[in-house]
């Protein structure tokens, strides 16, 4: 589910249920033996037996942030870092004030199990503002908030694993934004999606 967008926020879509289950599936048949005598017959038995896990919840608590940005004749970039006082570095000579907000995602799985966060497709999306005129943000980061050890990056995937006992977790995430040169003044909005997996 993609949610809408508020002025001068990045808002990220709003995950409800999503998970990759693990369906274990062992079955035997039972099995008959032809009979050596008319008299004698043995019979064997086996039992099948099926793991259903419960599924992955999480929730979309802050949105991601920005705050407000003063363009000039020269491109530069905002760079937000993933925690829960996220900093905002601006290059290019840009002037960056207001909110800084890294998005917040809370859940809760299974204590032990590794959390795994699928970064948005491409790893990048397009602000649309005013006009038609986009930004673009990409190299989405990803910072573990209370409840998770912090594994790193494995391909597309940033692995976490869930330490709280009551499989709660939660987690931030950062990224970096494009302002070009001249950029036309406006508010600019986007979404994205993410998917986790766990095992």
């Amino acid at each position: 589910m993609v949610a809408p967008m508020g002025p001068g926020i990045i808002r990220p879509s709003r995950l409800g249920r999503r998970t990759r289950r693990t369906l274990a599936l062992t079955a035997a048949a039972a099995a008959t033996c032809v009979p050596i005598h008319a008299t004698a017959q043995d019979i064997a038995t086996a039992r099948s037996t099926a793991l259903i896990e419960q599924p992955i919840t999480v929730i979309n608590t802050d949105d991601m942030d920005f705050g407000k940005i003063a363009y000039t004749a020269t491109a530069g970039t905002v760079a937000m870092t993933p925690a829960g006082s996220a900093t905002c570095t601006a290059t290019g000579g840009l002037i960056r004030t207001g909110t800084c907000r890294a998005a917040r995602f809370e859940g809760d799985v299974r204590f032990l199990f590794l959390l795994q966060v699928q970064q948005p497709v491409g790893d990048s999306i397009l602000l649309t503002g005013p006009g038609g005129a986009t930004m673009r943000l990409d190299t989405f980061t990803y910072g573990a908030g209370p409840g998770l050890l912090d594994f790193g990056q494995s391909g597309v995937n940033h692995r976490f694993w869930v330490l709280n006992f009551d499989g709660s977790y939660s987690f931030y995430m950062g990224g970096t934004l494009h302002v070009g040169a001249n950029q036309l003044p406006g508010v600019y909005s986007g979404t994205f999606q993410i998917q986790l997996n766990y095992n």
